[in-house]
């Protein structure tokens, strides 16, 4: 029996419109997680984005939010990034005290949540954009374990050992190797770190140290930032952005005792076969993200933008671009459930498990 005319394009018209609602929706982006991001904060890099209105424009839930306590002794070179001097002891714990006063009062003041315990990833992920303060290197502590308390009751939940500096808790990817890996004292700050309820970040440490920390946590750790290759990085290779590799074993490691790998979105001005990935080039971003989900799989890999660290060498340079990286993954056919893992949903499980320790 056939429809008059009139009846038949109604029910084409229906179910056209029903099909294209389920594909508007099936196509939302999901919302961003980045694992390492300056932001809004002074860097060397700089960048004139406020962070506030760049999470709640593109659906940025939640952001750790890293200072570098060792940015006054450290300059970058054409080479890289290098210690220019030795850290003033009471000088680098004042200016930690005072980064996180300056963070949870710009929260405040910009309507962010604060991160402090796991119920807190659930607000954000509910729909708060939510900043996890975050340090970059633990060289603001000066091998005091007292200080780790007080950064913790000031509000930090998220610690990398180590950055460009020197210091008394691992050896670094970017110097000569003086502790062998982890110090004694390193092991001790990560088994106190954890116990307190933070994250432990494995970024910039030497591969040794990486091996070393896997041994003694009890945890999922993540590599915020940086990228993978099938060897390490050695701290006398020619440049910083070779030295800043974390070997394939080491990555697997990571994945395997359920920690996250976060890859960053420096981008070369004359990008090569190891690092395909050039200046303001977020589908370049996309891809290298696509490539390590395929080596590591999609429960282990996330964002760690680096935005306002890398500065001028950023295949993205605000979570708008950001956003355009995600929109690449969707098109080139990353199922749905796997871009919500890699675009947040990594990270706050890692974060989610640490918190819950405290």
């Amino acid at each position: 029996m056939s429809f008059p005319i009139n009846r038949r394009q109604a029910l084409l018209a229906i179910t056209a419109a029903g099909l294209t609602r389920g594909a508007s929706a099936q196509a939302t982006p999901p919302a961003l997680a980045d694992m390492h991001t300056h932001l809004g904060r002074r860097t060397s890099a700089g960048s004139s984005l406020d962070l506030a209105a760049e999470m709640k424009a593109n659906r940025v839930l939640l952001a750790a939010w890293a200072y570098s306590s060792d940015r006054h002794w450290i300059k970058r070179m054409p080479d890289g990034i290098h210690q220019v001097a030795e850290p003033n002891p009471a000088r680098i714990a004042q200016g930690m005290r005072e980064e996180l006063r300056f963070s949870r009062r710009y929260a405040e003041e910009n309507g962010l949540g604060l991160v402090l315990t796991a119920a807190d990833v659930d607000r954000a992920l509910a729909g708060r954009p939510s900043v996890v303060l975050a340090a970059e290197g633990a060289d603001f502590m000066q091998g005091r374990m007292a200080l780790l308390d007080e950064a913790y009751e000031g509000g930090l939940r998220h610690l990398q050992l180590v950055h460009y500096s020197r210091n008394a808790v691992a050896d670094i990817q970017t110097a000569s190797p003086q502790h062998g890996g982890l110090s004694e004292f390193g092991r001790e700050l990560l088994r106190r770190a954890q116990a307190r309820g933070l994250l432990v970040d494995l970024a910039h440490c030497s591969e040794t140290a990486v091996r070393q920390a896997l041994e003694v946590s009890r945890r999922p750790m993540v590599w915020s930032h940086g990228w993978v290759d099938d060897g390490p990085g050695s701290f006398d290779d020619r440049l910083g952005w070779l030295r800043r590799r974390l070997s394939l074993a080491n990555a697997r490691a990571i994945a395997a005792a359920g920690g996250v790998v976060g890859l960053w979105g420096l981008g070369l001005s004359r990008p090569t076969g190891a690092w395909p990935v050039g200046r303001n080039d977020p589908k370049g971003y996309a891809r290298a993200l696509r490539a390590l989900v395929e080596r590591l799989g999609s429960d282990h890999v996330a964002l760690g933008t680096d935005l306002a660290g890398v500065g001028e060498s950023g295949s993205v340079n605000s979570y708008g671009e950001v956003r355009q990286v995600i929109e690449a993954l969707q098109a080139a056919g990353l199922s749905a459930e796997a871009l919500a893992k890699v675009a947040h949903g990594n990270y706050a499980r890692v974060l989610r498990a640490a918190l819950a320790t405290g």
